[in-house]
C-alpha cells in the first residue's frame, strides 16, 4: 500500500486530551449557566423585597412626615371650630336623595322653590320665587327673581315637566344637592305631597 492511502490515525493522547478539553468547556459552560441562573434569582429576589417592604415602608415614612407640623410653625386652635356638626348622611352611610324627607330638609341649608317661565328664546328659566329654608349665617348666591341656571332647560315637544322646582342646598356657601319638579300643588315625587304641607315642614 502506498503512502497515498495509509490510514492517518490520530495518537491516543491526543484523543484522550480532546475529549477532556470538551468535557472542560462542557463543565463551564454548565458553571456559567448555574451562575446565571444564580444571579437571576438574587436579582428577582433583591427586588421583591425592594418593591413590596423597603419601598413602600419608606414612602409611609415620607407621607407621615409630611403631615407633621414643622416646629417653627405654631397653629391655633378655636375651641368652637373642634365642635364640628356631622350630618346625617354620613352617620347613616347613605345619600341625600336616599334619606327621608325630614332628614333631607333637616340637612339642607337653603330649600329655595323656583317657578318656570318661558325666555323669548324658547328656554324655560328656573325663576327662585321665594326661600322655604335659609338657615341663618349660611351665604347663598342667589336671591328672589335670580335664574337658577343648572335648574333650567330647553324643553322637548310633548314632554310635561312641571310647573317648576324645588332645590335643596348644603353648605355654606350653599351649593345645590337635589331638586324635584312640582306640578300644580303637589309634589310628585313625594307621593303627591301637598306643596302647602311641605312648606310647613320646611318651617318646623
Amino acid at each position: 500500500m502506498d503512502d497515498k492511502h495509509k490510514k492517518i490515525e490520530m495518537p491516543k493522547k491526543q484523543v484522550k486530551n480532546a475529549r477532556y478539553h470538551s468535557l472542560g468547556l462542557f463543565k463551564k459552560f454548565l458553571d456559567g449557566l448555574g451562575f446565571g441562573t444564580g444571579f437571576g434569582i438574587s436579582f428577582s429576589v433583591i427586588w421583591y423585597i425592594s418593591a413590596y417592604l423597603i419601598y413602600p415602608n419608606l414612602i409611609e415614612a415620607q407621607i407621615e412626615e409630611g403631615f407633621k407640623t414643622p416646629s417653627n410653625v405654631s397653629v391655633e386652635t378655636n375651641p368652637s371650630d373642634t365642635a364640628i356638626s356631622i350630618p346625617q348622611s354620613f352617620q347613616s352611610g347613605k345619600r341625600f336623595h336616599e334619606l327621608p324627607l325630614d332628614e333631607q330638609i333637616s340637612e339642607s341649608t337653603v330649600i329655595a322653590i323656583a317657578r318656570y317661565e318661558t325666555s323669548q328664546d324658547g328656554r324655560m328659566k328656573a325663576v327662585i320665587k321665594e326661600f322655604l329654608k335659609k338657615k341663618e349665617g349660611v351665604k347663598i348666591y342667589y336671591d328672589v327673581g335670580d335664574e337658577h341656571s343648572s335648574s333650567s332647560f330647553y324643553p322637548e315637544e310633548g314632554t310635561s315637566y312641571g310647573d317648576g322646582v324645588i332645590i335643596f342646598f348644603t353648605g355654606s356657601p350653599a351649593t345645590m344637592k337635589m331638586s324635584m319638579t312640582f306640578e300644580g300643588d303637589r309634589i310628585r315625587s313625594l307621593g303627591d305631597i301637598p306643596l302647602n304641607l311641605f312648606k310647613e315642614k320646611c318651617k318646623e
